[in-house]
C-alpha cells in the first residue's frame, strides 16, 4: 500500500489468515483470492 499497491493476491487457503487483518488496512486494499498459478496470473494481468 505504501508502494502504490490497489490490490493483493492472496492464496485461497491463506483466507481465514486473512481475516485478522485490522480492517482500517482491509478498507485500502482490494483482496483477491486465487486457487491455482493459473488464475492468479490472469487475475495479476487484469486478464479475466
Amino acid at each position: 500500500m505504501d508502494n502504490g499497491a490497489r490490490c493483493a493476491l492472496i492464496p485461497g487457503e491463506n483466507k481465514r489468515s486473512f481475516l485478522e487483518i485490522n480492517t482500517d488496512e482491509i478498507d485500502k486494499i482490494d483482496p483477491v483470492f486465487f486457487n491455482d498459478v493459473k488464475t492468479a496470473t490472469f487475475k495479476g494481468l487484469d486478464l479475466n
